[in-house]
């Protein structure tokens, strides 16, 4: 009499001599962890003999080890080489999803706790990709339904699954419909992914799933945006499959969710990032929205897990309200016994762009004529209102919104830039609104003197509309026609309108010709100087050139003239140094400096730096590339050289007490 061991190796053989005669491709299993007992990669491409099954069943399946396995289950390889695809439903959800959206076949498996149903590959050359349910863009959003295409494998009848006793607890069982066979697989082709039916859920920020997807730690996400950036760069193409795309995109959400973004504003931040560094070529634009929905769910669960003090009890966001009414009582003045305690506790001036824009304040832009200061305002804002993280080495805050007043440039030139800034940076749909007299009709508001009173009232009226966070006049000697630039009590009436709206919690953003350099070589913002009265940040645009009798023409700045030390103390011209950065086939148009006048609150960011203005010669794709911020320098030094705080502190000459603050540590 045969022994149950003689029996089953009986049934493992004659189950393998049928799927090799269907044209099947199987391969042995270890019994007790479902993996191949051998590297069966080869088996993906090449079908497996006659002989060889013959092989395992006279000699034993050779292991990974150089041995023999007498007993072993059995697991057929999906997708074009056997013919089949395979849906797995791992659980009850998933066998009535399947069922509901017409994912099921005549021709099943009974599993452990599901079932598995095969389909008929198409055969049409393309590949259909292993998908993991519940995690990826590509596959619907039901956790437990996987798909086994071309290079995954899943376990055959009669193969058992067993206890750390050895003693088996269930046997895989075919499922066959009544009326059908084995060979009518062919019959019932997969058409498609479920990613094809309608979700089982739509997306609200108000409903969210559990998840146990790790959102970044403090230290990473500082620097996600960069990070995704530089892996970019060193692969020389966009994220895709196989390059950790669900772990980088729950990572940016994580970090955006904790900035304190919602709706509408973190879901641009997010499609802007994913159109930014991933490739979406092989997804519809309903299976990538999906995805990130998913990611975004994950991100807000996991942040109201860690920070419940942020949500109200029904789950929302708590928003800081400022105090109308104060009592007497809490009219307290500043004794020299409080000032350790309060700087201690004291946090960061927040930035819009860091430290270009504080907010709520007023900031002048100066520059010659066509030196780019409209343009590289224009970029930086645009970055901004479109959410992303870093504008070369300025910190961008949450995506703003931005009211941008166009005196200066002629209608086709404030479309196109409008247009190229949104395709280089991400798109900023609501969050960037420019007005322009050459596109404005006087009748639609399109004519505004703020020297008079009554156009005043009428940029009330815009603000209202628009509701900006920062308001960009552009430029001022337009903006205030009539002004006489050396006359103190005039520059009263521009001070007075900026401070009014800033007053209101908006930051303005006055642009200004700079008078052209005397025989001393300098220049300086034209006026007098109670233009400066109010102005809280200036903020000089320079353009730097490679020839000297152009330099001097145009009273920019000559690249030999100046110097950019690396941290490992290499010297470089603003040229050079950009070109070192650039993506292979590019140009480099533009060399601009931006550096500081007057600054209100000097921080260790204040310094000055080169931004170069790119060109793909292949793709026309615009970018830009620049000098490191001291932040962006300690990052490096800390996240990836792994330097302590101290010796970061010793290279990049900045107080270590500075450089914890930017890694969210607690001074020591």
């Amino acid at each position: 009499m045969a022994t149950k061991k003689e029996e089953f190796k009986t049934r493992v053989y004659d189950e393998a001599v049928r799927a090799v005669e269907r044209g099947w491709n199987v391969i042995p299993l270890s019994i007790k962890s479902k993996k191949p007992l051998c590297e069966w990669k080869e088996f993906q491409t090449r079908k497996v003999t006659q002989e060889e099954v013959d092989k395992w069943f006279t000699e034993g399946a050779p292991t990974s080890g150089g041995g023999k396995a007498e007993v072993f289950n059995l697991a057929l390889v999906t997708g074009s080489i056997s013919g089949v695809i395979v849906l797995d439903c791992d659980n009850d959800e998933a066998v009535a999803y399947a069922k509901k959206n017409r994912l099921v076949s005549p021709i099943a498996v009974k599993t452990t706790r599901g079932y598995h149903y095969y389909w008929s590959h198409p055969q049409h050359g393309k590949r259909f990709q292993n998908k993991v349910g519940g995690t990826s863009r590509e596959w619907i959003n039901v956790k437990g339904l996987d798909l086994r295409g071309d290079g995954g494998y899943v376990v055959m009848p009669p193969s058992i699954k067993v206890n750390e006793e050895n003693i088996p607890t269930h046997q895989y069982e075919w499922n066959v419909a009544d009326g059908h066979d084995y060979e009518d697989v062919e019959d019932f082709v997969w058409q498609g992914s479920p990613s094809d039916v309608e979700e089982p859920e739509v997306f609200s920020f108000d409903t969210l799933d559990l998840s146990s997807v790790k959102v970044a730690s403090i230290a990473d996400s500082m620097s996600i945006w960069e990070q995704t950036e530089n892996r970019v760069k060193h692969l020389g193409r966009l994220l895709s499959e196989g390059d950790g795309t669900d772990d980088w995109m729950v990572r940016y959400c994580g970090q955006m969710v904790r900035r304190g973004l919602t709706g509408e504003d973190l879901w641009q931040s997010i499609i802007n990032y994913n159109e930014k560094f991933f490739d979406n070529s092989k997804f519809t634009q309903k299976e990538t929205d999906n995805w990130i929905k998913t990611k975004i769910q994950s991100s807000l669960e996991m942040d109201r897990r860690n920070h419940p003090e942020d949500y109200d009890k029904n789950g929302q966001r708590v928003e800081e309200k400022e105090e109308v009414e104060i009592p007497r009582s809490r009219l307290q003045p500043i004794y020299i016994d409080a000032v350790d305690r309060m700087l201690k506790d004291m946090v960061d001036e927040p930035y819009w762009s860091n430290p270009l824009i504080p907010e709520a304040t007023i900031t002048q832009v100066v520059g010659f004529n066509g030196h780019g200061k409209s343009y590289f305002l224009s970029a930086m804002l645009t970055a901004l209102s479109s959410g992303n993280e870093f504008f070369g080495p300025y910190e961008m805050g949450r995506p703003a919104k931005v009211f941008y007043m166009d005196y200066d440039n002629p209608r086709r030139t404030a479309l196109r830039r409008m247009q190229e800034f949104n395709k280089t940076f991400g798109k900023t749909n609501g969050h960037f609104a420019l007005w322009s007299p050459t596109l404005i009709s006087p009748e639609d508001g399109g004519e505004m003197n703020l020297m008079e009173e009554k156009d005043f009232r009428l940029l009330g009226e815009w603000l209202k509309v628009v509701s900006p966070d920062i308001l960009v006049i552009d430029t001022i000697r337009n903006a205030f026609r009539g002004l006489e630039e050396a006359s103190p009590k005039d520059w009263g009436v521009v001070n007075l309108v900026a401070k009014n709206i800033r007053n209101a919690g908006v930051s303005v953003i006055l642009v200004h010709h700079r008078n052209k350099p005397g025989e001393s070589g300098m220049g300086r913002e034209a006026g007098s100087t109670a233009q400066l009265t109010d102005v809280d940040t200036q903020v000089f645009i320079t353009q730097v050139f490679k020839d000297k009798a152009e330099a001097k023409a145009k009273a920019g700045l000559l690249d030999n003239d100046l110097t950019i030390f690396t941290l490992d103390g290499r010297e470089f011209s603003p040229y050079n140094y950009l070109q070192a950065q650039m993506n292979a086939d590019s140009r480099l148009s533009m060399v601009t400096q931006i550096s500081f006048g007057k600054v209100r609150q000097q921080t260790e960011l204040h310094q000055t730096h080169y931004i170069g203005w790119c060109e793909d010669l292949r793709t026309g794709e615009k970018y830009i590339v620049s000098t490191k911020s001291k932040k962006q320098q300690a990052l490096k030094l800390i996240l990836k050289e792994k330097k302590t705080p101290t010796e970061t502190s010793r290279i990049i000459k900045v107080p270590v007490y500075e450089i914890r603050s930017w890694l969210g540590l607690e001074e020591t």
